[in-house]
C-alpha cells in the first residue's frame, strides 16, 4: 500500500542520551545520525529527518532534534515546524534539565499534542521506571501536554513498540496542524548543501501552501531569486509539495554561497523581513524580573538572532507572566509573519537548568512608531491578539491614518491568503470600515471623517476669506489636505462629499451648495459706481489700473470686483483688463449685425470707424466677438459666422 501524504511532522524532545535517535531508528528502520561526528560521540548534534509508517497507510514525517544544553538552538530549529512530540525520557534516570526545557520550549511553541516514550525499560528496575512515570506526570500537570500518554518502550528489545505506534496515530489523527497551512509557502531552511549535476538544494519543513516545481521563489532576508528546479520529500520525486511536509528543494538560478541556515525559502513578494516585532509574550516564572529592556537571543523558525525586549502596557518584565512586548533585532531583518512562534533565551542559566527565558507569538511584522505606553498601541495588540483576518486588516488601516494603507503591503504583513484576504478586505468596504482608492490603498472611514472634515474647513475658510469667488480652485483645496495624505484618497473625499451633497464640484472650481458670491455695504456701494461709470464710458472704459487710481481701490480687490460683476453678466469682459457695460456691448453687437448682413463683409478700418474707439479698445472688442462666434476673420476682414 502506498503511505499517504504526510500532514504532520513529530518531533522528539528530551535531555541528552536518553534514547531519542534509537528509538527513531527503531520505529523508523533510519539513523537520523547522519554525520561522521555524531556517530564518533554517539550523540545527536544537528537535525534528523526520517520518514515514519503508521497503520492505515499513513506517513509521519519525523524530526530528531539534539537533547545536548548546547545544542537548544538546534532543537527550537526543528522544534518549531513540528505539529507533535514525542517526549523521550529515559526510565533510568526520569525528568532531566533539558526534559524540563525542552517541555517548556514546547510549550512555548504551543504544541498540544504528544506521547511520551519512557525509555530503556530494558536496564531499569520495574521499581525505577515507575518512579519515571510518576515523575513525567508531576512535571506534565498544568502544562498542555498533561494529557500525553506514557508508552514503556525498549529501541534495543522491541518491547512496547507496537503500543507505541498505536498511541502516536491515535495522537496524529486527533491533532489539528499547529504550523499554518494557508499564506505563502515558506520553508525555514535548515539544511542547505550542493548536489553534484544539480546545483543548490536546501530542506525544511513547509508551512503556507504548496510548493511546485517551476516556482518562482526568493530566499529571504537576502531577497536573492531562483526557481524551484526539482522537489523531493523522504527521497521521492514530485511535482509538488503540501505544507505540513518535510522536503528537498533543489534551486537553480542561486549559488549555494547565497544560501544558509535560517534564511526563508518563500514566494517572489510575499514577504518583507522586520526589524521590530511586537508580540504576545510568555516570560517564564524562572526569567528575570526587569524594568529594562533584556538582550536576548531570539530563536524563529530556523534563525536565530540577538534581540532586545521590553514590555508594552507593564511596567516591567515580571517572572510567570504573559502580556505583550516589543522586539528590536540586531543584524539582519527576519522574515516572519503574524501567528509565528518564537523562543526568547538568556545568557546565564536559569533554575530550570538551561537560559530559556520565554517565547510566544508575532502579533505584528510592522508595527507603528508609537511609545510602548501609548494606550492606543495595547488596545491594537489586544484586537490582533484575535488572529481574525478582518480584525488584522481593520487594525492596520485604521492606524495608517491619512495617508492609508497599501493593499499589497497588507497582503505582505498579514500573510492571509488571496480568498480570505479578499474577503475580509470586501466586509470591511461593505460595512463601511474602510475604502479603497484607484492607487490600490485603503483609508479607514476614521481617516476619511478626518480627511473631509479637513477639506470642509479649508472649503469654508475659503469662502470666508473670499466672499465674492464663486468657488475654491480645486488645486488649491487639495493642497489644504495633509502632505501625506495620497492624491487618490483626497480624490475620493471629495468625491464623497459631492455624493452626499456637501459640496459642489463645477470644473476646476469647488464650492459649498449654499454658497452664493455676495458683497458687502462696502463693495455694493464700489459696484454701483463702476457700474454707472462703466455706462458713461460706453465702449471706452479705463483700464485696470486707471480705474484702482480712479476709485483709490487696490488692484486685485478691483479685479475680483470686476469678476463677479462679469459673472453676474452686468459687465462684458474683453482682452486682459477692459471692462464694457453690458448694454453698450449689445447696442454694438446689434449694429455689426445690422451692417454684416447688409454689406456681407466688415473691413478692419470700417470696423474700428463702426466701434467709434481708438485699437486700445476696438481691437480687443473685435476679438470678443470672434470669440463669442459671432464673426469670424478671413485675411483682412471679417464675416457674419451666425445667421
Amino acid at each position: 500500500m502506498q503511505p499517504a501524504e504526510p500532514r504532520l511532522v513529530l518531533g522528539t524532545a528530551g535531555h541528552i542520551d536518553h534514547g531519542k535517535t534509537a528509538l527513531i531508528r527503531a520505529l523508523t528502520g533510519v539513523d537520523t545520525d547522519r554525520l561522521p561526528e555524531e556517530k564518533a560521540r554517539g550523540i545527536t548534534i544537528d537535525l534528523g529527518f526520517a520518514p515514519l509508517d503508521l497503520a492505515g497507510g499513513l506517513r509521519v514525517g519525523v524530526v530528531d532534534v539534539p537533547g545536548h544544553e548546547r545544542l537548544v538552538r538546534t532543537m527550537v530549529a526543528g522544534a518549531t515546524g513540528i505539529d507533535l512530540v514525542l517526549l523521550v525520557v529515559a526510565a533510568d534516570e526520569g525528568v532531566m534539565p533539558q526534559t524540563r526545557e525542552h517541555v517548556a520550549i514546547c510549550e512555548l511553541l504551543g504544541v498540544t499534542s504528544g506521547v511520551v516514550a519512557l525509555t530503556k525499560i530494558d536496564i531499569a528496575s520495574d521499581d525505577l521506571a515507575e518512579l519515571a512515570a510518576a515523575e513525567v506526570e508531576e512535571h506534565l500537570k498544568g502544562t498542555r501536554l498533561a494529557s500525553a500518554p506514557v508508552v514503556r518502550v525498549s529501541a534495543v528489545t522491541g518491547e512496547g513498540l507496537d503500543t507505541l505506534r498505536g498511541k502516536l496515530l491515535t495522537a496524529i489523527e486527533n491533532t489539528p496542524a499547529r504550523t499554518p497551512r494557508s499564506g505563502p509557502p515558506r520553508l525555514s531552511i535548515d539544511r542547505a548543501f550542493a548536489a553534484k549535476g544539480f546545483g543548490a538544494v536546501v530542506t525544511g519543513t513547509l508551512v503556507g501552501s504548496a510548493l511546485a516545481v517551476g516556482d518562482a521563489v526568493e530566499v529571504q532576508p537576502s531577497a536573492r531569486h531562483a526557481r524551484v528546479r526539482g522537489l523531493q520529500h523522504h527521497g521521492v520525486g514530485t511535482s509538488r509539495v503540501e505544507p505540513g511536509a518535510r522536503c528537498a528543494v533543489n534551486l537553480q538560478g542561486i549559488e549555494l554561497g547565497e544560501i544558509s541556515r535560517g534564511q526563508v525559502l518563500t514566494r517572489a513578494g510575499a514577504l518583507t523581513p522586520s526589524m521590530t516585532l511586537d508580540v504576545e509574550l510568555v516570560w517564564l516564572d524562572v526569567a528575570p524580573s526587569s524594568k529594562q529592556p533584556v538582550s536576548v537571543e531570539l530563536l524563529a523558525g530556523t534563525a536565530e538572532r540577538r534581540a532586545r525586549v521590553a514590555p508594552i502596557g507593564a511596567s516591567a518584565l515580571e517572572p510567570g507572566t504573559a502580556g505583550f512586548a516589543r522586539l528590536h533585532i540586531e543584524g539582519e531583518p527576519l522574515p516572519l509573519l503574524p501567528g509565528d512562534r518564537f523562543i526568547l533565551r538568556g545568557f546565564a542559566r536559569t533554575a530550570m537548568g538551561g537560559t530559556t527565558l520565554g517565547g510566544g507569538i508575532v502579533l505584528d511584522v510592522a508595527p507603528p512608531r508609537r511609545r510602548r505606553s501609548d494606550p492606543g498601541l495595547l488596545r491594537d495588540l489586544r484586537a490582533l491578539a484575535q488572529r481574525e483576518p478582518r480584525t488584522d486588516l481593520e487594525v492596520r488601516i485604521r492606524r495608517a491614518g491619512l495617508s492609508g494603507a497599501a493593499q499589497e503591503a497588507l497582503r505582505r504583513e498579514t500573510g492571509l491568503d488571496d480568498d480570505t484576504f479578499a474577503q475580509s478586505l470586501e466586509a470591511l468596504r461593505e460595512s463601511g470600515e474602510a475604502l479603497p482608492t484607484n492607487a490600490g490603498s485603503w483609508l479607514h472611514s476614521a481617516a476619511f471623517t478626518d480627511l473631509e472634515n479637513r477639506l470642509g474647513s479649508a472649503l469654508d475658510a475659503w469662502h470666508a476669506a473670499e466672499p465674492l469667488q464663486p468657488g475654491m480652485p480645486a488645486g488649491a483645496l487639495r493642497g489644504k489636505a495633509p502632505a501625506n495624505v495620497p492624491r487618490a484618497a483626497i480624490e475620493l473625499g471629495l468625491a464623497r462629499l459631492a455624493a452626499r451633497g456637501a459640496l459642489c464640484i463645477e470644473g476646476d472650481l469647488v464650492r459649498r451648495p449654499e454658497h452664493r458670491p455676495t458683497l458687502g455695504a462696502e463693495e455694493q456701494a464700489l459696484a454701483e459706481r463702476i457700474l454707472a461709470e462703466a455706462a458713461s464710458a460706453g465702449l471706452d472704459p479705463p483700464g485696470l489700473r486707471e480705474w484702482a487710481e480712479r476709485l483709490e481701490t487696490p488692484a486685485e480687490r478691483l479685479r475680483d470686483l470686476l469678476a463677479h460683476l462679469e459673472r453676474e453678466d452686468r459687465l462684458v469682459r474683453a482682452g486682459e483688463e477692459l471692462w464694457f457695460d453690458r448694454a453698450a456691448i449689445d447696442e454694438l453687437r446689434e449694429r455689426i449685425v445690422a451692417y454684416l448682413r447688409e454689406h456681407a463683409q466688415l473691413d478692419t478700418p470700417t470696423y474700428k470707424a463702426l466701434i467709434g474707439t481708438t485699437r486700445r479698445t476696438a481691437v480687443p472688442l473685435m476679438e470678443l466677438f470672434d470669440e463669442e462666434r459671432l464673426t469670424m476673420r478671413r485675411a483682412d476682414v471679417r464675416l457674419l459666422r451666425k445667421p
